[in-house]
């Protein structure tokens, strides 16, 4: 497969994991950490899976690539 296409296809199956993330994990917020009312955390924490599944993908990729 050609590189450029699975970038392409890696990026948009992120995009779709993090707005999976931004819906669910500031639902999830209340039940994992009952004691942290600040659900900025969740964001955080949706921003944070983001960025290592796409660091990931692009790890693989190189690897795959090479």
């Amino acid at each position: 497969m050609d590189a450029r296409l699975l970038d392409v296809i890696i990026g948009v199956i992120a995009f779709l994991i993090l707005i999976a993330l931004l819906a669910v994990l500031p639902l999830l917020q209340p039940m994992i950490m009952p004691m942290i009312k600040n659900i900025g955390i969740a964001y955080l924490a949706a921003i944070i899976i983001f960025i290592l599944v796409l660091s990931g993908a692009g790890y693989l990729v190189n690897e795959k690539i090479a």
